[in-house]
């Protein structure tokens, strides 16, 4: 027994307090190593031909990533820099019913889209053929199709068309409303710009409704502010209606197509105008253009199977005299 050895003591333990040592040094290396790489380590990004991680930014990649299903009846892709040939595209969403559907509760918004800021779009609809560029269609409790809110001097909707194209068109079935245009102030309800027609509106009901300071305001440098067209003798081009006050004001002047004037010739008391048509309810209006001693108009009769109306004088004329006319019904 080694008697220099401490006392208590009764082996020699160097050896194993070597061992101990070095296993010491070894896991404190480690941890070292460890701790290190954690503090200076980057979160992992998936890049080109990585899994897409969840609760990470993915990228940067340098294409667009796609998930198909069999047969490519539907598809969508992400962060597309112009690969497929369509541009940039943040999302782009194909299928057999709806390509991008936006869901939302409460008062949210399932859809935004926000125009840049030089003339940018937020959402544009392009219809092929047939087809519809964009179709909004309004809950059964007062909801809308499609609503257009404009801030500042911004525009809500705009509707432009092409050379035989509508900018905006709105059927209404039942007593539904085409287009519902709502201003208040200054604002505008409905603007419509187009070559051929601003606005449309095709409807059982009301084709265009317009509530506001002024309804319906058309406005143009030269064509028409405001043109109404029907195809059929049943319908009405403008219909204006006020129960309680004036239907129909003009500020200017007044062009109608059925009227004009008539020369009864010196030495006779009548005049005759054809190629007019005339319905039973036909009013002609005449009125001398001169003053004629003792010569008044005396009847305008119409003809209304042989398309013409005659206008007779109280007696005839020594000169030429010219007679108004307007055609009313």
């Amino acid at each position: 027994m080694n008697t220099d050895m401490p006392d208590g003591q009764l082996f020699d333990s160097g050896p194993r307090r070597r061992r101990r040592e070095l296993l010491a040094g070894a896991v404190g290396a480690l941890g070292l190593i460890a701790a290190e790489t954690v503090a200076g380590a980057t979160p992992a990004q998936a890049a080109n031909g990585d899994p897409v991680l969840q609760g990470s930014n993915n990228g940067p990649a340098t294409s667009r990533t796609m998930v198909f299903t069999a047969s490519n009846t539907e598809f969508a892709s992400l962060a597309d820099p112009n690969t497929s040939s369509k541009g940039s595209l943040g999302v782009y969403g194909h299928g057999q019913d709806i390509g991008v559907l936006g869901d939302s509760s409460g008062t949210g918004t399932g859809v935004q889209g926000n125009g840049g800021p030089n003339h940018g779009v937020g959402v544009k609809g392009n219809g092929g053929g047939t087809s519809v560029g964009v179709f909004g269609v309004g809950g059964p409790d007062n909801g809308s199709g499609v609503v257009g809110q404009a801030n500042g001097t911004g525009i809500g909707v705009i509707g432009q068309g092409g050379s035989n194209g509508t900018g905006v068109q709105g059927t209404g079935n039942g007593a539904g409303h085409g287009v519902t245009g709502d201003a208040f102030g200054t604002g505008v309800g409905v603007a419509g710009t187009g070559n051929a027609f601003g606005v449309v509106g095709e409807a059982t009901g009301v084709g265009v409704r317009g509530i506001g300071l002024d309804g319906v305001v058309g406005q143009t440098s030269t064509g028409n502010g405001v043109h109404g067209l029907v195809s059929s003798s049943a319908g009405v081009a403008v219909f204006a209606e006020n129960t309680f006050g004036i239907a129909l004001k003009a500020t200017g002047r007044t062009v109608f197509n059925r009227s004009g004037a008539l020369t009864v010739p010196a030495g006779s008391s009548k005049v005759t105008h054809s190629g007019i048509t005339l319905a039973a309810q036909s009013l002609i209006l005449a009125t001398l253009q001169q003053n004629r001693a003792g010569v008044f108009v005396q009847a305008a009769v119409p003809d209304v199977a042989g398309s013409s109306f005659t206008i007779h004088l109280s007696k005839a004329v020594s000169k030429n005299t010219t007679v108004a006319w307007l055609v009313v019904n």
